[in-house]
């Protein structure tokens, strides 16, 4: 009898659709080195992770609604559209995708890029190279918040006043 099983182990086989219960996280960076690490990372923790090389990219995936992930990740400084300009856009979204909170990340940060970040949307501001352990921390602290209520309140939902009031008091702890 002929053995038609593969002779890879199930966990090196990549899934095409995540499990029901599997949050999904958009990483967004230039360097693939910084992608690779971030992706491995994250898919040791359990996440399913998409990515993307720079703002138009992930701005055409998320409008095509290819993918509607539960976090995003992006770098600042990246060619052909820049974090910070990418956010503005999506927190301009006509779609769920808006409210999906965003750590954005440099590792060239100063106090004016992390204002300019939190005052586009950003829900976290880090810097690279990354504190893992502060890093899961924030991941799971926001993910956590993504499970309230979607129910509307003024025109916003709980999530994203919850994002807006976030931002507003991260930007008065650093001035």
């Amino acid at each position: 009898m002929e053995n038609r099983m593969s002779t890879h182990t199930h966990h090196s086989i990549p899934p095409v659709i995540p499990p029901a219960n599997c949050f999904t996280v958009l990483v967004i960076d230039d360097m693939a080195p910084n992608r690779m690490l971030l992706g491995k990372f994250l898919k040791s923790a359990g996440y399913a992770v998409f990515e993307a090389t720079n703002g138009i990219e992930a701005l055409e995936l998320l409008r095509e609604q290819a993918i509607l992930p539960d976090l995003i990740i992006t770098d600042v400084e990246m060619p052909v559209m820049d974090g910070i300009t990418m956010i503005e856009q999506i927190r301009y979204l006509d779609s769920s995708v808006a409210a999906v909170p965003i750590i954005t990340a440099s590792g060239n940060a100063d106090d004016e890029m992390r204002s300019r970040a939190i005052q586009a949307g950003s829900s976290v501001f880090m810097s690279k190279p990354f504190d893992l352990k502060a890093l899961q921390k924030e991941i799971a602290r926001l993910l956590t918040a993504r499970r309230r209520s979607s129910q509307r309140i003024g025109g916003e939902t709980l999530l994203q006043q919850q994002n807006r009031l976030d931002s507003k008091a991260r930007l008065e702890v650093e001035n």
